[in-house]
């Protein structure tokens, strides 16, 4: 049975909070950054690793909260994720690189774009609610708009309301995979500290007050922005990347076929292939 992953994990300290990461750097080669989706880690990417590896310098991120970072009280908040990402940048060197940021990653990162033009190359985002008002299955939509619904999540602590979490979203997350049990238990560790579920919770129930202004900046960002949705998401409806799409001036709307909310695992294939597809193209250009 396999117990050990392609990627292999590091930590590093940004900023005075210590932050798992993995890399494969190659100077010379198009700069590539992922950001780990929620409640999932950096070894979402486990089945891209090696190819990407042959052509870009790589480097993956556990965000604060999520993973296995640090659990950090003070970044929880759209707009504080996205503060903190610009010091990921600078401690990895990374000037100008593409980057893929699925799920919470991707209101992070088009908060950070609209506030930093042309620092980002490209980027392939999506599976998220992040514009406007959200939709999607009525537990995500609690933990965005509800605090009873936050707060319940949180009361029996992480070992609880961490599984009841995971377990919630993993149900409607695969249509056609399953990880191996060791990244599962990796995914699941990044929940059941009762910290790190907290800043989780609260990113959320910090939409309310931040993907309405998101509405209002995102078509400034001029960079080329991919937008992919898994084909048969219900958690997070596919609605809600087609309404980004449509208010990015630069962009380009796909769904992951046969695939569910964690569409970058559920079908990595397609969405490899669209990912690679979409930075020759900005990399052409």
């Amino acid at each position: 049975m396999q117990t050990q992953t392609i990627v292999q994990p590091e930590f590093t300290t940004i900023d005075g909070h210590r932050i798992r990461y993995a890399a494969s750097r190659r100077e010379g080669y198009p700069q590539l950054l992922l950001t780990s989706p929620q409640p999932q880690s950096i070894l979402a990417y486990e089945q891209w690793w090696e190819r990407l590896t042959q052509q870009f310098d790589l480097v993956a991120v556990d965000l604060p909260n999520h993973g296995h970072s640090d659990a950090v009280a003070e970044i929880t908040t759209v707009s504080q994720q996205a503060a903190f990402f610009g010091k990921i940048l600078e401690h990895f060197g990374l000037d100008h690189p593409h980057l893929v940021a699925p799920d919470v990653g991707t209101p992070t990162s088009l908060r950070f774009m609209a506030d930093n033009p042309g620092r980002i190359k490209s980027a392939i985002v999506g599976d998220a609610g992040c514009v406007g008002q959200v939709d999607g299955e009525w537990l995500f939509r609690q933990l965005v708009y509800s605090p009873v619904v936050q707060q319940l999540t949180l009361l029996g602590g992480g070992a609880i309301g961490g599984r009841i979490y995971c377990a919630s979203a993993n149900s409607v997350g695969y249509k056609r995979y399953t990880p191996p049990k060791h990244i599962l238990k990796d995914y699941l560790a990044g929940s059941t500290d009762i910290k790190k579920l907290r800043g989780q919770v609260k990113f959320l129930g910090s939409y309310p007050n931040e993907t309405p202004q998101l509405a209002k900046d995102v078509p400034s960002i001029k960079s080329p922005i991919l937008v992919l949705h898994g084909e048969y998401d219900t958690f997070v409806a596919v609605s809600n990347s087609q309404r980004l799409h449509e208010l990015l001036p630069n962009s380009e709307f796909a769904l992951i076929e046969d695939a569910g909310h964690y569409s970058y695992e559920d079908n990595a294939e397609q969405y490899l292939a669209h990912v690679l597809r979409w930075i020759a193209r900005a990399e052409s250009s």
